[in-house]
């Protein structure tokens, strides 16, 4: 059998398989109001995330998210892809390395309740996994289509500005610090051209 070159991020899971779909669960538990009330000045993006995750990432978005993936070829079972999407921009938001990510994933209250994962003993997700699916991601201009998404959900009302400016800074952080083919592309002119000039952040014109 020859050896299979195509990039790590494009070897997928079994034919016939199923992409798993990232379902949280949309009510508060008494321990998460607990939790956004905390954050109500302090770190308030991890609130909006934990309240708004189920439209940011709704079934037309998990659907783009799962585009990414070959539906034939030999390879791992990958996570739900809108859940690895979240643990980027959580990581992008608090400015942390793969491996802290995967800790903070265990640790910290505020990233298990947006991951939907509270009481975790285990890290949900590895750091290879992390890695590979920002790969994937960037390869596919899914960065830019979440960057469109957010663009479209503070129209909707969704999100305010203020909100998506961080969401924005978020992805754009998590994306740009790293070392990949077509990282810091969105720091450039024809990504914020190609967001509509009404509903542009100023984190986009640099």
């Amino acid at each position: 059998m020859g050896i299979d070159n195509r990039p790590a991020y494009d070897l997928v899971r079994p034919e016939g398989d199923d992409m798993e779909r990232w379902t949280p669960r949309v009510g508060l538990s008494a321990q998460e109001k607990m939790l956004i009330k905390r954050l109500a000045r302090v770190r308030t993006l991890f609130a909006f995330f934990r309240l708004h995750r189920h439209e940011l990432f709704d079934g037309s978005f998990q659907a783009q998210l799962e585009s990414m993936y070959r539906t034939t070829g030999a390879g791992l079972e990958p996570h739900a892809p809108a859940f690895l999407c979240m643990v980027v921009l959580l990581q992008g938001y608090v400015g942390a390395s793969d491996a802290e990510a995967v800790e903070l994933s265990v640790v910290d209250l505020r990233w298990q309740m947006c991951l939907d994962c509270i009481g975790v003993e285990a890290a949900p997700f590895s750091q290879g996994a992390l890695q590979l699916f920002r790969e994937r991601m960037v390869a596919h201009d899914m960065d830019r289509v979440l960057l469109e998404r957010t663009v479209t959900l503070v129209r909707s009302g969704v999100m305010t500005e203020g909100e998506g400016r961080a969401v924005t800074k978020a992805l754009r952080v998590a994306v740009d610090s790293r070392p990949l083919a077509g990282a810091g592309r969105l720091k450039t002119r024809s990504t914020c051209s190609a967001m509509p000039h009404e509903a542009s952040f100023s984190s986009c014109q640099s």
